[in-house]
C-alpha cells in the first residue's frame, strides 16, 4: 500500500483555529497556570465553545472525526501556547478513541453526548506506583464482580493527567481471579462525583505543572453499565494514539522555544555590535540545529501519524516509537539550545524559555520512555519480535 502524508492544505480546518486559539488566548495564562500549579479551566471552556472537545469522537455520533495527521497537527498548535493543555487534551481525545473503539452502541451516545453537550472532561489513569513500563507494568488496581455485571474497583493511580478537572476517569485494573493482563485487563469509566474517589498525593512538578497530574486512590463500585468491552479487550485495540500525542505535545513546545529565538536573534542587538545577535555565525550555527532538529522530528511525526490513518498495522509500530523519540528529544535538546542562545536572560521567568525547558524534561520519561523507544527500535529493526507496551 503506497503511504500519502497529508500537506498543510490537506489538513482539518480545526487546526488553523486552534493554532489562533492557542495563540491568542492559551499563551497568555501559561506562566500563571505553571507558577500556580493550576488547571487551565478557561482554556478547556473556550475549547469547549469552538467545538474542539469532540475533535476525536467519531462523526456520526456528533464529533469532528479528525484524521490521525491533523490531530497531531493541532495538538502542536495547542502545545506552543500551552503545553499542559496539549498534554491533558491528548488524554481526553485519545480516551474518546478508547470509547470509539470498545464500548457499546449506548455507552458511545451517553460519554459522547456527555462531552458536546455538557463539555464535560475524560482522563485516563494507568500509571501505578512501583510499576514502570520499561518492563512488563504489574496492574495491582483489581477489579472484583458484585452484582449484576458491577464490580468494585481498588487501586492507587498515579500521573492522573487532568486530576480532580476530569469529570471521569477511564480506570484500568485486573478482573479477581486472572493472572495476566491478557486474560483479565479492564477498564471502566468511573464518575469523579462517585464516593471513593479520593486525591491522595497533589501534583508539585518541575514541569507540566498545570496537567495537574495528581494521585488518586479509588474503593469504589462502578455499574456495568460503566464498564468497557470484555476482560482482556483493551489490549486489541489501537492505543498508539497517546504515544504520537505525546510526541506532537513535546515537538510544540521545542517549536515555540525556536519561534522565540529566532525572533530574539533577529531584533537583540548588544553592544558593543550594532548588528542583531542573527548576524553572528555561532548564533546562525545553532539556529540551524534547531531548525533542522524540528524539520526532521516533523516530518517523521506526520509520516508516523499517516501510517496510523492509514491502519499499515505492521510499520505502525516501528514509526511511532520513532516519532516519540525524536519529537521528545528536540523538546529537551532545542529548548536548552535556546536558553543557551538567550544567555542570562533566558535563565529569567521573565521569559519563557525556561518554563519550555521545565516542560520538555517529562517528554522522554513520559511511556513510551526514549530509552524503551530505541529498544523496540533496535529489535523492529534487527528483525525480532517487541511491543512498546508490555503487561504482566
Amino acid at each position: 500500500m503506497a503511504l500519502t502524508v497529508p500537506t498543510d492544505s490537506d489538513l482539518h480546518p480545526a487546526v488553523s483555529a486552534i493554532s489562533r486559539l492557542a495563540k491568542e488566548k492559551f499563551a497568555a495564562r501559561a506562566a500563571e497556570h505553571d507558577a500556580d500549579s493550576s488547571f487551565p479551566f478557561e482554556n478547556y471552556r473556550e475549547l469547549h465553545q469552538a467545538g474542539f472537545l469532540g475533535l476525536t469522537i467519531p462523526a456520526e455520533y456528533g464529533g469532528l472525526g479528525i484524521d490521525a495527521v491533523s490531530y497531531v497537527m493541532a495538538l502542536l498548535e495547542m502545545a506552543k501556547g500551552c503545553p499542559a493543555t496539549a498534554l491533558t487534551f491528548n488524554m481526553h481525545a485519545n480516551v474518546l478513541l478508547n470509547i470509539a473503539q470498545l464500548a457499546s452502541k449506548e455507552q458511545k451516545e451517553r460519554y459522547f453526548g456527555e462531552v458536546l453537550g455538557q463539555g464535560k472532561l475524560f482522563a485516563t489513569v494507568m500509571s501505578e506506583p512501583d510499576s514502570s513500563f520499561r518492563d512488563r507494568f504489574v496492574l495491582r488496581t483489581s477489579f472484583t464482580p458484585t452484582s449484576g455485571g458491577s464490580y468494585r474497583v481498588q487501586g492507587l493511580k498515579h500521573f492522573c493527567s487532568l486530576g480532580d478537572a476530569a469529570d471521569r476517569y477511564f480506570v484500568t485494573g485486573l478482573r479477581e481471579g486472572t493472572e495476566s493482563a491478557q486474560e483479565g485487563i479492564m477498564a471502566a469509566m468511573v464518575p469523579r462525583s462517585e464516593g471513593g474517589v479520593t486525591l491522595e498525593r497533589p501534583w508539585n512538578a518541575t514541569g507540566m505543572r498545570a496537567t495537574t497530574s495528581h494521585s488518586i486512590r479509588y474503593d469504589t463500585e462502578v455499574l456495568a453499565e460503566d464498564i468497557m468491552g470484555e476482560p482482556g479487550q483493551l489490549l486489541t485495540i489501537d492505543l498508539s494514539g497517546f504515544a504520537l500525542g505525546y510526541a506532537a505535545t513535546y515537538l510544540g513546545v521545542a517549536e515555540a522555544a525556536y519561534d522565540f529565538i529566532l525572533d530574539y536573534a533577529r531584533n537583540r542587538v548588544i553592544a558593543p555590535s550594532t548588528e542583531p545577535l542573527a548576524h553572528n555565525p555561532l548564533v546562525q550555527r545553532g539556529l540551524g540545529e534547531m531548525s533542522a532538529q524540528i524539520r526532521a522530528a516533523k516530518l517523521m511525526l506526520r509520516e508516523a501519524a499517516a501510517i496510523r490513518e492509514s491502519g499499515i498495522r505492521e510499520e505502525m509500530s516501528l514509526a511511532t516509537n520513532q516519532a516519540k523519540y525524536l519529537c521528545a528529544e528536540a523538546g529537551v535538546r532545542v529548548t536548552e539550545q535556546a536558553m543557551r542562545m538567550a544567555g542570562g536572560s533566558g535563565f529569567l521567568r521573565s521569559m519563557p524559555l525556561e518554563r519550555w525547558h521545565r516542560d520538555a524534561l517529562a517528554g522522554p520519561v513520559m511511556p513510551p520512555s526514549n530509552d524503551r523507544c530505541l529498544e523496540v527500535i533496535g529489535r523492529l529493526v534487527s528483525g525480532f519480535k517487541a511491543a512498546t507496551l508490555e503487561f504482566q
